[in-house]
This record gives C-alpha cells, structure tokens and sequence, in this order.
C-alpha cells in the first residue's frame, strides 16, 4: 500500500504526540467509532442530478445524496467494510472499498471519530474505447497496529459487457 497522499486522495494531517499511557483516556469501543468520509465527485458535464451513489456497508445498501456542487458525505461505522458505487448514464461506473478495521489501532484509540477526504472522477464511455474498471479502482484502509490512512489505485481495465437489447 501507498503511505503518501495522491493526487486524488486528499489525507488529513495527522500529530502523534508521545504521551505516557497512563495519561490517555480510555479507549473508545469500536461500536461508536466511525469514520467520517468526505468526497467530490467530478463529472464533465458538472451534471449531478442523474448520478447515484450506492453505498454497500457489511452486505446493506442504500443510496446517498451528491450535492450540486459533487460533494458527498458519509458516516461509515468502525470494523466495516464498505464499497461505493458511483454510476452516472453515459460514463463508466467506478468502485471504491473502503475498510474500516483497524481505525482505532495504534494511536487512535482515543478517537471517536476519524476523517478522510477523497475525489471521484467519472470517465465518460465514449473516451474509454469499449473498456470498464476490473473492480474497484481504489481502496481505503487503515494500517494494522499503527492505524494510519493506506491508500491504493488501480486503473486495470477489462471489455466492458455489452448490454443486450431485447425485442419482443
């Protein structure tokens, strides 16, 4: 995994200070903790009404609400795991996981809530010559016994399935 920020992840600033253990509160359960995610969306067209965010947490989905300006926010619970769905007509469906295991480890413990920015760019099919994403194109997770932000990208592609058109 990547440990720096990418172009298209935006991390916050994290301080660890050192401070003995006995000073530290105690640690918050994994049931409250969460993860605050906020993300943007662009779409060429700037076009938000027609996307949809579907949200898959732990074998649940719901949608999500996109602002006009792209802006999305989620709260996802710790000990998670999470995929979003982006879809818009017209462009090429993109996926991201996001993992919420390991949010409390290391330093963290104390925290009730962690926050990670990211943005989405949507391909528009017309400029992907018949390809779509293999799977997710990245992945959000927090590093075991350190829980510090660990980001992977992929851009592997496959022939995208034709849809069939039915005639009665």
């Amino acid at each position: 995994m990547k440990h720096l920020p990418s172009l298209l992840t935006t991390l916050g600033t994290i301080a660890l200070l050192a401070i003995p253990a006995h000073a530290l509160p105690p640690p918050t359960s994994a049931a409250t903790a969460t993860v605050q995610l906020t993300g943007w969306l662009h779409v060429d067209d700037l076009e938000m009404r027609d996307v949809t965010l579907v949200v898959a947490v732990n074998g649940s989905r719901r949608t999500a609400h996109i602002s006009n300006s792209g802006r999305f926010d989620l709260e996802l619970p710790a000990e998670s795991a999470v995929l979003l769905r982006f879809e818009k007509p017209g462009h090429v469906p993109k996926e991201v996981t996001v993992d919420t295991r390991n949010v409390q480890d290391g330093g963290f413990s104390k925290q009730q809530r962690r926050h990670v920015k990211l943005a989405v760019i949507m391909e528009q099919e017309r400029f992907m010559g018949g390809l779509a994403f293999a799977g997710p194109v990245g992945r959000i997770g927090f590093e075991p016994a350190g829980g510090c932000v660990a980001v992977e990208h992929t851009r592997r592609t496959e022939p995208a399935k034709r849809r069939e058109i039915l005639e009665f």
